[in-house]
């Protein structure tokens, strides 16, 4: 089992705290990296944080939320927050295609990418994720699907 050092799980603590949400953190696992993702209805933002980080909140607006760290050694050795470059779309259920546009966040030691685009109630949104940790060699494809509701 992946060790996280307390510093990044106090970290995700505070932003679900801060969010307001129920963590449904996603994890994409490469050589040396991993990748973490969630999918959220903006609706869950706290006016406050959506306002102190520039989000729109409204039913047809989601967020999505990227980490990138990389792995220092051994499995049970510290990871770390690393910054990267992000592409990516989403694709609906008709294949139209919403292109993401991140922006990168700095709280501490924690480095992570918020993209906002929208969506429909019970749409099935596929992602798929170019991340290219700065300093690395590796092209991380990054993959998945996330069906979404309005709360």
């Amino acid at each position: 089992m992946l060790q996280i050092p307390i510093r990044y799980f106090l970290v995700f603590v505070l932003m679900v705290s801060a969010f307001n949400l129920k963590a449904d953190d996603q994890i994409s696992e490469f050589d040396e990296y991993i990748v973490r993702h969630s999918v959220i209805p903006s609706t869950l933002i706290r006016p406050e944080i959506a306002q102190e980080y520039d989000l729109v909140r409204s039913r047809s607006m989601a967020l999505l939320n990227v980490a990138v760290q990389a792995r220092e050694g051994e499995p049970d050795d510290p990871i770390r927050a690393v910054s990267a470059h992000l592409e990516g779309h989403v694709t609906n259920s008709v294949q139209q295609q919403q292109r993401l546009s991140f922006r990168q966040v700095r709280e501490g030691d924690a480095v992570y990418y918020l993209a906002q685009f929208q969506y429909r109630d019970g749409e099935l949104l596929v992602f798929n994720l170019n991340v290219s940790p700065y300093g690395g060699q590796q092209n991380l494809p990054v993959r998945f699907s996330r069906e979404l509701f309005h709360e």
